[in-house]
């Protein structure tokens, strides 16, 4: 039963608020790093026992942190680096609890999970109706729209959306009708709006509240795999790049987009001009397009930067890996050979499996007398470059294996 309220809370949540490539070589895609299905990850969270210590927004256990806070707002290894760091802590916790061991994870599970830990910290606040209302006349929306049964005629009546939970449905409202609107109100002498912080949910907080009505319309939560083919489909990629490389039309957007989903909703709105003036034709968008692209869009500012494989060389030697692992042929072989080993293949699979084997890696360090290494910012990055750079070049020298793993 909890597993589905938890997977009906995420809907809820990412509807309504609270109620580059990451390089580690020059051919990698940034696929390999995406996040996967949220809805997923959703009950994952439930079903793998993450719930009963961790809550969301008071949902859940308190043994752990409340991770609905933005906590989780940091680079993908970053959260990988936080969840290693206090997995011992949460193996004893799982044995006091009468567990045997801490859930396991195929990699596209793990992908599914970090894409619901992502959207936690992506969710603005719930709007609210007065300060929406106030914004509606500010921005003189009732110049053009009409409200229940108020205001002008020149545009639809926006009483429709009030049957709608998620921002994101009046975002693809100001999106695929903003060019005819923006000739409209320079015809009418209409300033053009800008949208900022939490004002399209507290604008669509006051149409529900004016509209009345029960009935509410989800969407559901993005799928930033999704989302980056649609930024190729509907030709966002022709002027705008993530990653600082390709075309310089747009800006780098893993730079200037910051912020929740919403607030790069308002963003899109506020640059449409400059952009519809480069595109002639605009694209339209579907809400589960809008929610799609806005999720790749959110996730590209905590795209972890390059990993440097000599600082990791450091890492693999400062947090003792050589003492139970081994690189062709030189260091310890109380594990596997990192180098042979065939769920290492991406930084995904790295992070999956060093999570499956935490029960095992403790009970042989404290038999080795080996420190349980912490990793801080970026260090975790750098280790599984180092470690990736090995695997395509195993003939590198004894030498500077060796000295990695003293």
């Amino acid at each position: 039963m909890k597993s589905k309220v938890m997977f009906l809370a995420l809907v809820l949540v990412v509807s309504v608020g609270y109620e580059g490539k990451l390089v580690f070589a020059a051919d990698e895609s940034s696929s390999l790093l995406l996040p996967g299905n949220p809805l997923e990850g959703s009950r994952l969270f439930s079903e793998k026992g993450c719930l009963g210590c961790h809550s969301v927004y008071g949902v859940g256990g308190v043994a752990g942190p409340e991770l609905g806070q933005g906590i989780l707002k940091r680079p993908l290894l970053d959260i990988a680096g936080v969840m290693w760091n206090h997995s011992p802590g949460m193996v004893h916790l799982f044995q006091e609890q009468g567990r045997t061991a801490l859930p396991q994870f195929k990699p596209a599970e793990m992908a599914s999970l970090l894409s619901f830990l992502y959207y936690l910290g992506s969710l603005d606040p719930p709007g609210d109706a007065a300060t929406g209302g106030r914004l509606f006349r500010e921005k003189q929306c009732e110049t053009c729209h009409s409200l229940g049964a108020r205001g002008g005629k020149v545009g639809p009546k926006l009483d429709s959306y009030g049957r709608y939970a998620s921002p994101i449905y009046l975002t693809v409202g100001l999106w695929n009708h903003g060019k005819a609107m923006a000739g409209v109100m320079e015809a009418l002498h209409v300033p053009r709006p800008t949208f900022e912080k939490n004002d399209i949910p507290d604008l669509l907080a006051h149409i529900r509240s004016a509209a009345g009505g029960d009935a509410r319309v989800y969407v559901r939560p993005g799928n930033p795999q999704i989302g980056e083919k649609l930024f190729t489909q509907k030709r966002c990629a022709q002027c705008h790049t993530p990653n600082a490389q390709g075309t310089r039309i747009g800006p780098d957007l893993r730079t200037k987009l910051k912020g929740s989903l919403i607030g790069i909703a308002g963003a899109m709105w506020n640059h449409g001009p400059k952009m519809w003036a480069k595109m002639g034709n605009v694209p339209s968008l579907a809400p589960e397009e809008m929610s799609d692209l806005i999720s790749y869009l959110y996730f590209l500012q905590f795209i972890d930067p390059s990993g440097d494989a000599k600082r990791g060389r450091v890492v693999y030697q400062e947090k003792k890996c050589g003492s139970c692992h081994t690189l062709p042929g030189v260091g310890g072989t109380v594990g596997p050979d990192l180098t042979k080993a065939e769920k290492l293949k991406t930084p995904v699979e790295v992070v999956t499996e060093m999570w499956n084997h935490v029960g095992s890696m403790e009970r042989r360090m404290l038999e080795e007398s080996v420190e349980w290494p912490v990793f801080k910012g970026g260090e975790m990055a750098d280790l599984i470059t180092y470690l990736l750079s090995i695997r395509k070049r195993p003939a590198a020298s004894a030498e500077g294996n060796r000295a990695a793993s003293k």
